[in-house]
């Protein structure tokens, strides 16, 4: 906790002295981005749905060595 004497001088120091912040506006801020519309969720059936075997080549996942398959069945122990 701070001492009295330092809590009064904080507080004489913030009466003499008005905080001028460095960064400086130009012109209005109101409406600065214009009216935002909130985006619809989209309902996503199930038949649309995609499985990993119909997706493109580059987003399909690498298939896994038999080392990767050894050391994933051991835990991770060498």
């Amino acid at each position: 906790m701070k001492s009295t004497l330092v809590r009064q001088a904080v507080q004489a120091q913030y009466k003499w002295h008005k905080h001028v912040p460095l960064m400086r506006f130009v012109g209005p801020r109101k409406d600065v981005w214009g009216k935002t519309e909130v985006a619809e969720p989209k309902k996503v059936a199930a038949a649309e749905a995609i499985n990993f075997w119909e997706l493109p080549a580059r987003y399909r996942p690498l298939p896994i060595s038999a080392a990767e398959i050894e050391a994933i069945e051991s835990g991770g122990a060498s």
